[in-house]
């Protein structure tokens, strides 16, 4: 019989090197997949808040357009700044002698807000 050489054998430590190697290297991919997902999820919210900023700002935009066109200026000088064209003439009402003026609604102060507690309780049991 011939002697045939054994291969040689991995030793525990290697072995065990190995596996620990292989732990980290996983738990290094789970981090980075964690990460990669949490970006993703940062994309899409920022692609959200982009879509809804450049809304707004057609919506301001409009408004500003609309607030300094001729016709705009125009109907905020007659109603509000009481101004006048050549030709016009401005009629401001007044009320009769002797009339009331209209009573306007006071709102009436409903006692101190209440405590956290109470609110607490309110939530959590009702009433």
């Amino acid at each position: 019989m011939t002697d045939k050489p054994h291969p040689p054998r991995l030793s525990g430590i290697l072995i065990l090197v190995i596996l620990f190697g292989a732990i980290l290297l996983i738990g290094d991919l789970t981090r980075r997949m964690g990460e990669a997902r949490r970006l993703e999820q940062d994309l899409v919210y920022l692609q959200t808040e982009i879509a809804r900023l450049e809304l707004e700002n057609i919506a301001l935009a409009t408004r500003v357009a609309d607030a300094t066109s001729e016709a705009s200026i125009r109907a905020w000088a007659h109603a509000d700044a009481k101004m006048i064209e050549p030709g016009e003439r401005l009629v401001v009402p007044i009320a009769p002698e002797g009339s009331l003026p209209q009573p306007t609604a006071t709102p009436t102060p409903t006692g101190p807000p209440p405590s956290n507690f109470d609110v607490w309780w309110a939530l959590l049991f009702g009433g």
